[in-house]
């Protein structure tokens, strides 16, 4: 049996897309997830509702600024020349969520 229906409504369609996280904006650097793609298991056979937190750690260094060392974009944070490699400062974490608003 064949059935014909009509093109789905445009208001209908826009309430049953997913809301993505925003640091799907960023490759994850665990999984090897692409950008726009949602994190998988490493192996990549199934995938996770939810984005590593390394991903949202590499958002945030990508996007902004910390208030708390000065370090730009693209630069990790530190403390007290210790380079934080798998964290960022809450207030970067902040701002990071600010810019996605």
């Amino acid at each position: 049996m064949t059935t014909t229906g009509a093109p789905m409504p445009a208001s209908l369609r826009a309430t049953l897309r997913t809301i993505r996280h925003p640091a799907q904006a960023t490759p994850c650097p665990h999984c090897r997830a692409t950008t726009g793609r949602p994190c998988t298991t490493v192996s990549g056979r199934r995938t996770l509702p939810e984005v590593h937190h390394g991903r949202i750690v590499a958002h945030a260094r990508h996007v902004a600024a910390c208030g708390r060392c000065g370090a730009q974009p693209g630069r990790p944070c530190h403390d007290d020349g210790a380079t934080r490699h798998d964290t960022v400062h809450a207030e970067r974490h902040a701002a990071a969520e600010a810019v996605a608003a």
